[in-house]
């Protein structure tokens, strides 16, 4: 109990103290390990990727991802940072770090909570930071085929604006839900197709939704290499930006 105690303070107190630097929906559950066994787990990527937002945007990103699972918790902190070229010129446009708990892992009903920053200047998201809890529903679970349905509730801060144009700031209660399947399609290959719903309670058949699907073949046991198709689609932007935005990426991981 007294070690549990200590890892909730550990986590809360990074919540509130920790310095964080994408898309408009981050996707969590495709960076989200299964947790065989205790202990400490890593990813270090990198990654070519050609963008569809108000330009053609090619990207070379790098990211770097740690788990760790004790006997009935997880705890998972993501970050990313990515360089981006449009029309000759260079600079860094997006990044976001993230924290995440879930307790009682094994269960079937599991409690999460989590806080994360962001910033993509691609799309005029000049800062976007929140906060929120929820439950994780196993539905599936077979040696080969795994499902989940999360929900929850997030308070959202959001600063948009496009050059020279006046910036507009939200902040909001929003609902978050996400449908994950994952599957090994032989020893080599795996499967992760996640759906993203977020909305405003009083404007929920209005959301921000995600599609994205997800195949890792693995080289060796520490290499994979990884391609990412992910569909967004933002029924009421804050800005005059698209409402379909869409993303090809693909690259090498190293796990550790």
């Amino acid at each position: 109990m007294n070690l549990l105690l200590k890892s909730l303070t550990l986590f809360v107190a990074l919540l509130f103290t920790a310095e964080l630097a994408s898309s408009q929906v981050l996707n969590v559950e495709r960076n989200r390990a299964d947790g065989n066994s205790n202990g400490w787990t890593g990813e270090l990527g990198t990654d070519f990727s050609l963008n569809k937002y108000n330009d053609r945007v090619i990207k070379v990103g790098g990211q770097a991802n740690a788990s760790y699972f004790s006997d009935r918790h997880s705890y998972l902190m993501l970050s990313s940072i990515d360089l981006v070229n449009v029309d000759g010129n260079s600079l860094v446009s997006n990044g976001y770090v993230h924290l995440r708990a879930t307790f009682q892992r094994e269960k079937t009903l599991s409690p999460e909570i989590f806080t994360q920053y962001q910033y993509n200047n691609n799309l005029g998201l000049q800062n976007r930071a929140l906060g929120g809890a929820g439950v994780r529903y196993t539905f599936l679970s077979r040696d080969h085929l795994r499902g989940h349905f999360s929900t929850g509730l997030m308070y959202e801060y959001e600063d948009w604006g496009l050059n020279n144009e006046v910036s507009v700031q939200n902040e909001l209660l929003k609902s978050t839900s996400n449908l994950v399947i994952r599957g090994d399609l032989n020893e080599q290959t795996s499967l992760t197709m996640i759906g993203y719903y977020q909305a405003r309670p009083d404007r929920f058949f209005k959301p921000r939704a995600t599609s994205e699907n997800q195949l890792n073949i693995r080289m060796s046991r520490s290499l994979t290499f990884r391609v990412n198709f992910t569909m967004t689609y933002d029924v009421e932007p804050v800005i005059d930006v698209p409402k379909l935005t869409y993303e090809l990426k693909n690259g090498i991981v190293l796990s550790f």
